[in-house]
């Protein structure tokens, strides 16, 4: 069976607007990803003081938040409560994988436009892939969103 699903181009635009002093400025960032094919979203709510999977890019098939990281051009993860912070926390692939975890304060948002990492000092490549993130409601159950961009990677 062909596929009737045509690539197309995915759009993030990202606006700042802040008035500091009376003087208004805006800024607006506009990322495009030619190419999609698939991409994933996704509200899940993760209980208090709870530890989910959210998204293993530790794959070559794609499945139910499953992704190959060869092919994620763009992910975002935001905090959709009001109140309460999110630890979303990162595991890197390699024979000696590195971890860390960010803060993610109520209704922010953390956004990636790819999977390589470097898990010490940056050496000037980037020996490493984002392989498994993971989320934690710290104080109250909290609603997560994820968003998930695939492009297949160039080939002549």
């Amino acid at each position: 069976m062909a596929s009737t699903v045509k690539p197309n181009t995915f759009r993030v635009n990202i606006k700042e607007e802040h008035v500091v002093g009376g003087q208004r400025t805006v800024h607006e960032n506009f990322y495009r990803i030619p190419n999609v094919t698939n991409y994933d979203r996704r509200i899940v709510t993760v209980p208090n003081t709870t530890s989910i999977d959210l998204i293993n890019t530790n794959g070559s098939i794609p499945g139910p938040a499953l992704f190959p990281s060869s092919s994620i051009k763009y992910g975002r993860i935001t905090n959709m409560d009001n109140s309460a912070s999110l630890a979303v926390s990162f595991t890197s692939s390699g024979v000696t994988p590195s971890y860390w975890t960010m803060d993610v304060l109520p209704t922010s948002s953390l956004m990636f436009s790819g999977v390589g990492v470097s898990g010490s000092d940056f050496i000037g490549s980037f020996s490493q892939d984002i392989e498994f993130i993971s989320v934690y409601a710290i104080s109250s159950s909290i609603d997560v969103e994820y968003v998930l961009v695939n492009a297949p990677i160039a080939t002549n």
